[in-house]
């Protein structure tokens, strides 16, 4: 599975990584601290999943993922966030996202949202609210 890391917190992005190539026997073809960095190298990159912060500083995770859908629409985008407050479900589903993993779960949850995704179903963590006070 090639995987592509898009968080704006490096020690996060390098424990990921670990975690999905020597546990998870992934590959992580390409990590970036924000969107617009990801933005100016996505045409040289094919991901099976990209796993993408929702709370970024410049461009969030929302706006980074609606312009993926837009303009790569083959791409599978999971969410991977610690703010389980802005995680709406609908605003996710609305822009794109195909799952969403909470970075406290995320060595439990991660293995099963990937699989989940590739499958061509959707990941959701349980308690994600359905808000429309977005």
């Amino acid at each position: 599975m090639k995987i592509i890391l898009v968080d704006d917190n490096e020690e996060f992005r390098i424990n990921i990584q670990y975690f999905l190539e020597k546990k998870l026997g992934h590959e992580v073809i390409a990590s970036f601290p924000d969107g617009i960095t990801f933005f100016d190298a996505i045409d040289d990159l094919s991901p099976n999943i990209v796993l993408m912060d929702i709370s970024m500083p410049i461009l969030d995770g929302y706006a980074i993922t609606k312009r993926i859908n837009w303009e790569y629409s083959h791409y599978h985008v999971i969410a991977v966030t610690m703010y389980k407050d802005i995680a709406y479900l609908q605003k996710l589903i609305e822009v794109g996202f195909k799952g969403c993993v909470y970075k406290s779960d995320v060595y439990s949850e991660l293995p099963k949202a990937i699989e989940a995704v590739i499958d061509g179903k959707y990941f959701w963590p349980n308690g994600i609210e359905l808000s429309t006070n977005l």
